[in-house]
Formats: C-alpha cells, structure tokens, sequence
C-alpha cells in the first residue's frame, strides 16, 4: 500500500469518528421557565424520516415559553417536528379552517364551538388551564380592587367615559382568546361591546398585538388590561403593573387541543395530529405542565387538566384519541345526557369516527343547518314537527320521531312553599305573589313555549280563569287571546320582569341555575331535565302535561304565536334527522341505529324519556333505516 493511500484512509478514519463524535452530542436546546436550557437528545432513528406538524396556537402558550418547553420532549418520543405558528386565537382558527394548520391550540371555548361544529376538527379535548386577571397601576386609580369582574368593568367604563385622571384600558383588540374573554366579561356586565366599549373614547385602547406585547404597553401607559395569568408571571419581571383582581367565574381560562380535519379527507396528518393530542393529555405531560414555572415564580403558570377539574369545569378530556372523522350531532339541551351515553355505544361500535355533540334550543340548532349553512349529521329536537315545519323537503327528506316526554312542575328544598307545595295545590303555589317562576325562552325553545301551554291548559282543567294572569301576564308581555274553545298565546316578545318571571338568555344562567341557586322557586320543564338534575318534581295531569298521544285534539286547542310561526300544542314527541347535506350521512345512520339498540333505549329511560320502539317516521325514510322504524 502506498504511503498516500494510507494517509487518505487515515484522513477518512479521522473524519469518521469525528462525524460520529458530533452526531452523538447533538442536542436541541429549548427555554425552561427559569431561562436554562433543557436537553433533549435528537430523535437518533435516522432511517426514518421525521414528519412536520403545523401548529396553530394562541400567544398566551407561545409567550410563557410552554411550548418551547414541550415541542423537543413531543419531536423525540414521536419523530415529527412541529412547526409553530403562534398568533391570536381568531387568526389561528382562520388559518387551521384553510387548512394551513394540522393541530389547533387555543382558549376561547365559544370559537372552538363554531369551529368544530363545522365538521373543522376533531379529538377536542382540554388539556390545561389557568385565570385571567385584571392587572393595573398599582395606585389603582379606578379603585376597582375587591369587586367582581363584571362590576369592575362598569366602573372602568364609567370612569373612562367621565374622562377620570389616569384611568385607561388596553385590550388585546386582535380577536384573540383574550379579546373574547374580555366582550364576554363586558356582555355580562350590561354592555354591548361594538356599540358603547370598542371605539368610545380615548380611555379604551386596542392594541392589535399578543399578550405580552400588550401587557408592555399597558405598562407604558399605566393602564388596566385583562391577561392570562401564566404570559403576565413570564413578564411580570419587566412590568410595574400587578394583578388587582384575580377571583370571578369569567376569569377561568381553559386551553384545548384539536386535530384539523384535512380538506381533502386525508388521514395521514391527522394521524400524526393526534399524536400531539394525545401527548398534550397524558399523564406524564401532564405533570411536566403542572411543574412548568415552579422553579422560577414559586408555581405553575398552568393548571393541568386532571378528571376532577374536568368534571368540575364540564370539559372533555377522555382518552384514545384516535378519531379521523367527526360525527356532527345537533341536539336539543334536553338530550345532552341520553345522547352522550349514545355517543358511548356509537363510538365503540364505529372505527375512526367520533360523536361530536352540540347542544341549545331546538329551533336555534335547526335553523344552524336551514339559515347558517352548518352541515350536521343529526338535528335532533324536543318537537318533531319541527323538523317537519323548518326542515322538510329543502333540508331533509323525513322526520323520524323515537321518544316522548311530559312537563312537570320542578323545584328544589328552598323553593317558597315547597313544604306545602303538592300535586292537588301546586298552581294555586305559583299564583302566591311571593312566587316566582322560571321557563326557557319560549321563542326558541320548545320546552319554553310548551311551559305557558300547559299553564292555558291547567287554567282550563282546574278552572281557575286568572292563573295565567296572575303567574305569566302580571309578569310580561305575554298575553292571551281566546277564540271560542281556542286560545293563542302571543309569545313573540316577552318583555318579562325578571322578578316574577324569568326568562333566561342563551348566553347568561340557565333556567336550571337559576332554580338551584334561589333565584327562581319553580320551573315547569321536561321531565327528563327534573330527573337529570336530581330534583324534586310534580307529576301533572295528563290534561296538562302534553304527555299523552290520544289527547293530542285537546292539546290542538291551544297554540303559541313565536317568531317562527304559529305552533299548536301537540304531545311531547322528539324527533331527528339526517340534514340533506350531511357531510357523513352514513354516521348519520350509524348514530341512529346506536339510539335504537337495547343500549340506547336504556339511556333514554334513565333520563325519564320513554323511547318508541318502533321508532315511526314521515317523508322518505332512508333504506338502511327502514327495518327499526315504522311508516306512517
């Protein structure tokens, strides 16, 4: 061998073990909360090609340093890059309903509804929290310390409009998860945001940026401002503000993780989008993000989504997560928890899919497909004809009806008189002028405009001419007008008191928060809403109750004026379908046929439904349907 061949193979030897030298100390390096670095060796399987996943997420995760924190832990154990783009939550949802995002990472629960109830993802699952503050100068120049955060905003708005020294508030003004907290915090505080908050005088300023960016400038400005608590503890080292009110239910902040379903159906990066899904929920992450920031401020700029906060807060985050197609269910409020337990059977029965539920009014969820463009699986409603009414032929081709229900009369041990109270004396309880009654909105719901048909029915049956008058007209603008033997009730426009007789809205206390906490004695609801909250009841008559089929002519005496027409009292029938464009009509079917099994009946009795078997059906009923129902 010559001597310049053997230098070149010892040239190569060299540079050998020098490549292997390097390759084997390679680390990446990622911010801690505390500013070191944590280690984290490469992925060392270099046969395998490593997958990118685009992340959409909010400011607050990126800002605090979390991610960084996770992002090499989540690339190593699953040999796939993320690749994060960190912006407000509004453009994060834009860019993942483009379809330029695999997983969304956001905190504004109201957007995330209205993105998933478009069939835009999947696996929506809460994996951590923490609060909103209101932080300020700490002279408060508003004198807001100690109240609640709705009272505090009315102070800040009426000090700012009186032009009050030194009083100002910088809102994030970039339709973040931030922004939304902050209108939801105004909303109930009385005010309407678009009108008398944004762009109403030089005390309210908008910045356009993410949370820390804003949090300097109110800084600078020595203003009040609404943050997470997590980015404010990253930034607080910098900043002369503190937190001058942390206690209120607005203030909880919730972050979730969704796999973006693909535009073209694909399932290869959704696959890999559920892997970060499930990494974000697992026990072992979920410790490292309740230990995130210890070191450094003395506790965690996050919470951990464990099962007993889960439950608490009423999020999900339940394990597999290995769903590649949503199944979109729109379903009256009165069917959340039969139909979770259908969700149950129909997930365990169907590869791939997963049960997305949506629940409100039943008018409002039919008019998201007939008005809002919305494409669900399954409309589900308190009232079968209304799926007949709104529906039939334009949206859907049939109604199939598959449970009944009663009203009745709920309260709790606190209600006025509910010692005394009985199924003999019960309407002259509500009379008493001391009484106050709560229903649902009677101009969306059917459970609302079904409460006041059966008080015209109890007037009749018990003959007491004044009982309307007294519980509902003294009250509202709720009037009667009586033909004959027929009677309309005019529920267009309610106009209640609120003293005694409520109506909630959509967005505040429900009628059965309202009951349970005092501010309501009575509520005339479905039974299965009685026996879902636990409470006590009064069974009414079948005269009253729309309960029993064969009365349904006596029941027709009686009919609502609401803002979709007029609706004549008829039995309590539920009824669903498949909408026309339905995005997977064949989950459609498959939810059905989960409703119909021995499983599904169980669930609706023990929610005091009673199922019909056979289901019966109007319209054009679709073949793989046809053997669990009967025509008619």
């Amino acid at each position: 061998m010559s001597e310049r061949t053997i230098t070149c193979c010892i040239a190569l030897v060299v540079l050998l073990l020098i490549s292997l030298c390097i390759s084997g100390c390679m680390t990446t390096q990622q911010p801690s909360a505390n500013g070191t670095a944590a280690n984290v060796t490469s992925a060392s399987n270099a046969s395998t090609p490593v997958k990118e996943l685009l992340v959409a997420t909010t400011t607050s995760l990126y800002d605090t340093g979390l991610l960084d924190y996770l992002a090499p832990i989540y690339e190593k154990q699953y040999n796939t890059h993320l690749k994060i783009t960190s912006q407000g939550t509004g453009k994060a949802i834009d860019l993942a309903q483009r379809g330029d995002a695999d997983v969304l990472l956001v905190h504004s629960p109201s957007d995330e509804v209205t993105f998933m109830e478009n069939g835009n993802g999947v696996n929506r699952r809460s994996f951590a929290y923490n609060y909103f503050e209101i932080v300020g100068p700490a002279s408060d120049p508003a004198q807001i310390k100690g109240l609640s955060p709705e009272d505090a905003f009315k102070k800040l708005k009426a000090d700012g409009a009186n032009n009050t020294a030194n009083v100002a508030f910088v809102s994030r003004g970039d339709g973040s998860g931030t922004q939304s907290a902050e209108k939801k915090i105004w909303k109930n505080a009385g005010f309407d945001y678009a009108t008398q908050i944004e762009k109403s005088g030089d005390w309210y300023v908008e910045a356009g940026k993410g949370m820390g960016e804003t949090l300097q400038m109110a800084d600078q400005k020595q203003a009040y401002t609404l943050t997470d608590e997590g980015t404010f503890l990253a930034y607080k080292g910098n900043l002369t503000l503190i937190p001058v009110i942390i206690k209120g239910d607005s203030l909880l902040n919730i972050y979730s993780v969704m796999s973006v379903v693909p535009k073209n159906n694909a399932t290869a990066s959704i696959t890999a989008a559920n892997t970060l899904a499930t990494f974000l929920t697992d026990n072992t992450t979920q410790q490292l993000i309740a230990d995130y920031g210890k070191d450094k401020y003395g506790k965690g700029l996050f919470s951990p989504m464990n099962a007993t906060m889960a439950k608490t807060f009423k999020v999900d985050n339940s394990a597999p997560l290995n769903a590649t197609t949503p199944a979109i269910v729109f379903q009256a409020g009165s069917l959340a928890t039969p139909f979770k337990a259908v969700k149950s059977i129909f997930e365990k029965d169907t590869t791939g899919a997963e049960v997305e539920l949506f629940s409100g009014s039943s008018i409002t969820m039919i008019e998201k497909v007939t008005k809002m463009g919305e494409k669900a699986d399954i409309v589900a409603s308190a009232d079968a004809d209304q799926i007949s009414r709104l529906m039939v032929p334009d949206n859907a081709s049939f109604t199939l009806n598959f449970a009944r229900n009663a009203m009745v009369l709920v309260y709790t041990n606190n209600s006025t008189s509910a010692s005394t109270i009985t199924k003999d004396n019960w309407y002259s309880v509500l009379g008493q002028d001391n009484v106050k009654l709560v229903t649902s909105d009677p101009t969306s719901d059917p459970g609302g405009y079904r409460a006041y048909m059966t008080l015209v029915l109890a007037e009749s049956y018990y003959k007491v001419p004044d009982l309307f008058k007294k519980v509902v007209s003294d009250h509202s603008a709720i009037t009667v007008n009586k033909t004959g033997a027929n009677t309309t009730i005019d529920l267009t426009n309610p106009k209640q008191d609120n003293k005694g007789l409520l109506i909630p809205n959509a967005t505040g206390p429900t009628y059965l928060d309202l009951l349970t906490s005092g501010k309501a004695d009575y509520a005339l609801v479905y039974r299965s809403s009685a026996v879902d909250a636990g409470l006590p009841y009064i069974e009414l008559p079948d005269e009253i109750s729309l309960a029993n089929l064969s009365m349904s002519k006596d029941y027709a005496l009686v009919q609502a004026k609401t803002p979709s027409g007029l609706i004549p009292a008829t039995p309590i029938v539920y009824g669903l379908t498949i909408p026309t464009r339905a995005a997977h009509p064949d989950l459609g079917v498959a939810f059905i046929k989960a409703l119909a099994s021995d499983q599904g009946a169980a669930a609706l009795n023990k929610s005091g439904l009673a199922p019909m078997t056979p289901m019966t059906a109007t319209g054009t009923v679709p073949d793989s349907l046809k053997s669990l129902v009967s025509t008619t």
